[in-house]
């Protein structure tokens, strides 16, 4: 979580729910794992794999990056237990350092993503890429602020705006489909399909079928830096 005592306050009350139990994240953290490799690869970038170095920001309990490790993957997780404000704080990590940067459930709650994006472009690589995952206002007007730490929401055209503003390239925005066909990111209404057509989220009961599983409201960016010779 990215501010202040309010969101600890509630990261500690998640930390207690059944949803965060350590296994359950594991397995969902691998999923997500699985899915960023495939989406690089869609993206025309290298997968996550050894030798990459990866930045997961607002990491929580860490399963994202232990998955990355497991794997070979020089990864490290920056969260508000570590004392980083996303909002205000520069991050503890050299310019031009790292492949991938992540940030899962974040930016919704920023005020503003300036201080965040901004230091998220200095840390990249040339051609390093950023990858978010947020709720998408369209789709998730009527629940939005259930969570009582969201402050902005975004859509896919806003969220494609402010990755452009803070000087990402090549972005391209899609569902939140975990483990599904590559090709669903790209269909002309992906983002009703992954909504409307698809009846059960990931998590329903295991006798339902898989490919009716994946209902999502939220949704994936990528964004990358330009390369050296191009700035």
């Amino acid at each position: 979580m990215p501010t202040g005592n309010h969101a600890e306050r509630y990261h500690r009350h998640q930390l207690e729910t059944p949803a965060w139990k350590i296994e359950r994240q594991r397995k969902l953290k691998r999923r997500v794992f699985e899915t960023f490799s495939m989406w690089l690869r869609s993206s025309g970038l290298p997968p996550l794999g050894p030798g990459r170095k990866v930045v997961d920001l607002g990491s929580g309990a860490g399963t994202f990056v232990e998955c990355c490790r497991e794997e070979g993957i020089d990864a490290r997780g920056i969260d508000i237990s570590d004392g980083i404000n996303l909002e205000t704080d520069d991050l503890p990590i050299a310019s031009d350092s790292v492949d991938v940067v992540t940030a899962i459930s974040v930016l919704e709650h920023l005020r503003s993503p300036e201080k965040m994006l901004s230091e998220t472009m200095r840390i990249l690589k040339p051609e390093g890429a950023v990858i978010l995952v947020c709720p998408n206002w369209k789709y998730s007007v009527k629940t939005f602020f259930d969570d009582p730490t969201h402050v902005h929401p975004y859509t896919p055209g806003s969220m494609r705006q402010v990755l452009a503003m803070y000087g990402f390239e090549a972005v391209e925005v899609a569902p939140w489909l975990v483990k599904k066909p590559a090709w669903m990111w790209f269909l002309r209404w992906r983002f009703f399909v992954a909504f409307r057509v698809l009846p059960f989220r990931g998590d329903a009961p295991r006798w339902i079928p898989g490919f009716l599983k994946g209902r999502s409201s939220s949704l994936l960016a990528i964004g990358r830096k330009a390369r050296k010779t191009d700035r």
